[in-house]
């Protein structure tokens, strides 16, 4: 072992993480709804759309994932001809997610199925993957500038290629906080840098945020934010380590006065940014989610409510991953952005 680790140190840090850590922190949850098996959509990116990106300066950002197969994106006209009527939805995944599924991990393929089901066409759903699918790697991943800077590239790319006035983003998990910054823009102070994104965007009609945690992750305090990247105090999911004299961060009810609390660079930036995100915004959640733990209670709030969000849906009894593809979850991402709820 410790010839291995003098040899390969960050691999060796990888397992090291991965087997300390709780598997809230490690992975967004591997388990997901049945349903997922028997869908059939696959990707990448239509051959219309990747000649549209290699001609408007978008190639090198590797937005149809092939290394993924079929599975790494999804979206695109099938030709000139095809018109693009319904508002574009663009869908963002989180930690160790795919476009599509790809292996154990599920992707949107049951939102993408039952869109397509309810008249929604291929130029009318996007996705693309970023990070990988190995659970070696989750808990290195965060908020930085190379991985939100190309995310909000591909929005702006859809925007540009569809022609559409405005678009839809329904994000989970990880996906949810990426996707916020993605359309407020601003500054980020990252581990890979710091950089500027742009402005805020005006053109999101509606934003469905999934189990996001918004205010952290209780899992991700002390002990854990000083080891493992994905907890970290700037761009990472550090829910802070007290809230006045209160010590324990999971717990629903606060036994002392909690006026407010120091976390997370990152999520207090965006927290505190007025801008409005979207003429509707839409936070999603479950009581007994398995990844986020803790009634989803951050310090006495839902980590997974958005600030400003104008509606919200709490479920009793769907994990992490069933709150993005269950039945249920689906229907009602649908009936959101099409706003027939």
């Amino acid at each position: 072992l410790r010839t291995f680790s003098h040899r390969h140190p960050s691999l060796m840090l990888r397992f090291v993480l991965f087997i300390c850590l709780p598997s809230a922190i490690v992975s967004t949850a591997i388990r997901h709804s049945p349903a997922v098996e028997g869908q059939k959509v696959e990707g990448p990116l239509t051959p219309h759309f990747q000649a549209w990106l290699s001609a408007n300066g978008y190639g090198a950002d590797q937005f149809a994932r092939t290394d993924y197969g079929t599975q790494g994106s999804y979206g695109g006209r099938q030709d000139d001809s095809d018109k693009v009527v319904k508002t574009p939805v663009v869908f963002i995944h989180g930690n160790t997610d795919s476009a599509l599924a790809a292996g154990i991990y599920s992707g949107f393929t049951n939102n993408i199925a039952y869109f397509l089901d309810k008249g929604y066409s291929t130029s009318e759903l996007y996705a693309t993957s970023w990070g990988d699918v190995s659970m070696l790697n989750s808990s290195l991943r965060t908020h930085d500038c190379a991985t939100t800077s190309r995310l909000r590239r591909f929005l702006l790319a859809v925007q540009a290629y569809t022609g559409a006035d405005k678009l839809h983003i329904i994000g989970h998990s990880m996906g949810v906080t990426l996707g916020r910054k993605i359309v407020l823009g601003g500054n980020i102070n990252a581990n890979d840098g710091n950089c500027s994104i742009g402005v805020p965007l005006r053109f999101i009609d509606v934003f469905v945020g999934v189990s996001g945690a918004n205010y952290g992750l209780c899992n991700c305090a002390a002990p854990f934010d000083a080891f493992a990247p994905t907890c970290n105090h700037n761009d990472g999911f550090w829910p802070g380590d007290s809230c006045g004299d209160n010590k324990v961060c999971g717990e629903r009810t606060m036994k002392h006065p909690c006026d407010g609390v120091t976390y997370s660079k990152f999520l207090t930036d965006i927290n505190q940014d007025f801008t409005q995100l979207a003429k509707r915004v839409v936070s999603t959640w479950s009581s007994v989610d398995d990844m986020i733990m803790y009634g989803d209670q951050t310090w006495g709030k839902p980590t997974s409510l958005i600030p400003r969000s104008t509606d919200q849906k709490i479920y009793p009894n769907l994990t992490h991953m069933q709150t993005k593809e269950s039945d249920e979850a689906v229907a009602d991402q649908y009936n959101f952005v099409n706003r027939l709820v």
